[in-house]
């Protein structure tokens, strides 16, 4: 897949110091994108690197064309190297980035904007915590070694550097400050705070902020064909993040049925009625696993949102005009006694139908959890 920087919303700043250490060939030995999850930091990332490679670079854009170009689009440019958290598995095999290469190709195919949480799926992680290992930065230090193959610059980029482990990160810390000549380490962080302060301290450091709700706006009538009020809605929605965005859009009609299917569960619930909520569980089984799990990512968005609404601060809110209809009455049912427990029960559902459960049952027991938690008084 092709990137330029014509393809990211704003970032106009970052996109020209990017495009002035390309060209000024005085490349920083190290740079870190830094800024919150899904707006475009991997992207910027790799717009830069095929930039750097380009061999007929022209308007502040890759040509596109080029061998270097192709090299990039499929992801195996031999003077790219990529390194990631995974999560280990010694009896499958699985021990360094290298081993999950294919899973890292879908993600940057599929998911461009890099949300963590579909890094997660992809891995299978369940209560795992992805880690970069000291396998990984053993094979950096033994390929920093090697001069580049066919361009000026080797790249090494290590996507969320807070999640090397220490001894990982202590045994980077040379190669980063003194790499051969024409390696260059990319770092792409959704914390900075987290990144180990030997590590930060040796980078150039570059602060990504989330684009304008109407670059957002903008970036989706052009990808989605949507019109500009749609756009401007899910572009408010995002909350400045591209990767929401784009799921927004992409299952644009889906929004307004879930709110009504979230609607009539919670009043079914308040209501006491379990056998109008095992109807309702009934046919919204028929959604299929992937169109569920996405509704109870939406169940639990709701739930805070309404615990939001009901701490008095709708300026953090986030939700549609019917939604926020919704809330008025409904929000002063979630609080602080029960918020927590009503997310919890969601995400156990949601993982029960990730692992193949009975979605009729699951989704029963879910509703009958939810009567008590809703009337449970605050403390």
């Amino acid at each position: 897949m092709l990137m330029k920087f014509s393809d990211i919303p704003g970032q106009k700043v970052i996109k020209d110091d990017l495009r002035s250490m390309a060209d000024s060939r005085r490349m920083p030995h190290a740079i870190m994108l830094s800024g919150v999850s899904g707006i475009g930091k991997m992207c910027l990332a790799r717009a830069f690197m095929q930039y750097a490679h380009c061999e007929s670079p022209h308007d502040g854009e890759a040509c596109g064309v080029c061998s270097s170009c192709r090299q990039h689009q499929s992801f195996n440019h031999p003077d790219v190297h990529f390194y990631f958290p995974i999560v280990k598995n010694k009896a499958q095999k699985i021990e360094t980035s290298e081993d999950r290469i294919e899973e890292w190709r879908k993600m940057l195919t599929q998911h461009p904007w890099m949300p963590t949480e579909q890094w997660l799926d992809i891995l299978d992680a369940g209560n795992s915590q992805p880690s970069i290992y000291v396998n990984d930065a053993d094979n950096i230090v033994r390929a920093d070694a090697y001069s580049t193959y066919k361009s000026r610059y080797k790249f090494f980029l290590i996507w969320l550097p807070e999640k090397l482990q220490p001894a990982a990160a202590n045994k980077l810390l040379k190669v980063i400050e003194e790499p051969t000549e024409g390696t260059v380490f990319v770092l792409v962080s959704n914390n900075e705070a987290e990144v180990l302060p030997t590590i930060s301290s040796r980078t150039r450091r570059l602060n990504v902020l989330p684009p304008e709700a109407e670059e957002i706006a903008n970036y989706i009538r052009n990808q989605y064909h949507l019109d500009e009020n749609a756009a401007r809605e899910i572009a408010r929605l995002a909350g400045g993040r591209i990767s929401k965005a784009d799921e927004l859009a992409s299952h644009s009609g889906e929004r307004s049925e879930f709110e009504e299917l979230f609607k009539e569960i919670m009043r079914a619930a308040y209501g006491k009625a379990p056998g109008k909520l095992r109807n309702i569980g009934d046919n919204a089984a028929g959604m299929g696993r992937e169109k569920l799990r996405r509704f109870f990512s939406y169940m639990t968005s709701m739930v805070r949102e309404n615990f939001i609404y009901n701490l008095k601060m709708p300026q953090l809110s986030s939700m549609t005009a019917g939604e926020e209809s919704f809330s008025q009455r409904f929000s002063p049912f979630i609080h602080h006694s029960n918020v927590e427990d009503l997310v919890s029960c969601i995400e156990e559902a949601s993982e029960h139908v990730e692992r193949n459960g009975n979605s009729k049952l699951i989704l029963f027991s879910l509703f009958l959890r939810i009567i008590p938690l809703l009337h449970k008084k605050p403390q």
